[in-house]
């Protein structure tokens, strides 16, 4: 006879365990692809973000190309979608100089330094990620580039200054995050931090655990679980007096 104590136990394991396999399957289920509808709706509101964060005209700013450039690139992004997680590998420049602020900027006068500018775009922008299904997957500053293999003569190819890596669970999510308010309100910190940037959308593939979790987190999960399932398994069952 199952004690109350052990039965007790395993329902809260199996609610445990139903939670995790339903957060599971949010963030490694295929999404439904984008209908091409949605596309066009969403480079209506790209088209608007690029205008108001002075990325553009052409010759200027983060795309020299112009707006139709980054749109077509865009569109691009999205007519490929096939539901999936897309990694967005982020190689950055700091922009050197005297800053340049759009009118009445709110954090115009507390910062000076491109690298500050770039500090308050990803804080202000934590929790439009996370509501967006999304998150900084890596962080971090560049240290000098010795390895400019197969690179321009010259150097030209070192000065980069901090690595990002943000995952979405979708294109769709990608979508939505940057066509919120909140990034429009923050885009021109970006623009304000970056003297160039590189944007590379990509895909895990090839291996079972990749991206490779942080490894003393894994094992510390792994070694929980492994604990719990041996408490289960050898606790001896009581007898309830009735």
């Amino acid at each position: 006879m199952i004690t109350n104590t052990k039965q007790s136990k395993l329902t809260v394991g199996a609610i445990l365990l139903a939670t995790w396999a339903t957060i599971a399957w949010f963030f490694y289920a295929p999404a439904t692809p984008l209908s091409d509808q949605e596309i066009d709706a969403y480079m209506v509101k790209v088209q608007t973000l690029l205008e108001q964060s002075f990325v553009m005209p052409e010759g200027s700013g983060l795309d020299p190309r112009g707006l139709e450039g980054a749109l077509a690139d865009l569109r691009a992004f999205a007519e490929r979608d096939d539901g999936k997680a897309v990694y967005m590998v982020n190689l950055m420049k700091w922009r050197e100089g005297e800053l340049s602020f759009p009118a009445g900027a709110d954090l115009a006068n507390s910062i000076s330094t491109a690298e500050e500018a770039d500090i308050a775009y990803n804080q202000r922008l934590f929790w439009t990620l996370l509501a967006n299904n999304s998150h900084t997957a890596y962080l971090a500053s560049v240290e000098p580039n010795a390895f400019n293999y197969g690179t321009a003569a010259g150097g030209e190819a070192d000065g980069w200054g901090e690595i990002g890596i943000f995952r979405y669970n979708s294109r769709r999510d990608f979508f939505d995050m940057v066509t919120s308010d909140a990034y429009l309100s923050a885009m021109y910190l970006k623009v304000v931090s970056m003297g160039a940037i590189a944007i590379a959308p990509s895909q895990p593939h090839g291996l079972l655990f990749n991206p490779v979790p942080n490894v003393p987190v894994l094992m510390f999960f792994l070694m929980t679980i492994g604990y719990l399932i041996y408490l289960l398994a050898v606790q001896k069952p009581r007898t309830v007096k009735e």
